[in-house]
């Protein structure tokens, strides 16, 4: 008897841990000389994701570091969407590392001149 309630608990936290979505860990760096541009890029992030920690430094070049959250991978079609209100034509540069250690995911991508890329794939 103690067996077969041993054997249903296992099961049963076996069963949370499979709904339970796995959260990807992201560390954005966004370098530009624009602070504007900056500035309406780190809001954006910050509107979109759920951000654990942000930093902007000013200097002769604007930067920012953000960490945030997403599932499963790296965000790719939220920040696609996203780089779409970036004006044309921008030295916006963002580097993004992201990793989830549950489904040994890690990931760089890279947005430059108007595109995302990932690092890894080419």
């Amino acid at each position: 008897m103690q067996t077969a309630n041993a054997t249903k608990k296992n099961y049963t936290n076996f069963l949370i841990l499979k709904i339970m979505a796995n959260i990807c860990q992201n560390t954005l760096y966004l370098t530009t000389r624009d602070k504007t541009l900056r500035d309406s890029v780190k809001k954006l992030i910050e509107e979109t994701f759920t951000c654990n920690d942000s930093k902007s430094i000013d200097g002769e070049v604007f930067e920012c570091k953000i960490k945030f959250d997403s599932r499963w991978i790296f965000p790719y079609k939220e920040m696609e969407e996203l780089s779409k209100k970036f004006a044309e034509g921008n030295d916006l540069h963002i580097h993004v590392i992201s990793y989830e250690f549950g489904c040994e995911y890690v990931g760089f991508n890279i947005y430059a001149y108007g595109e995302w890329r990932d690092k890894f794939a080419g």
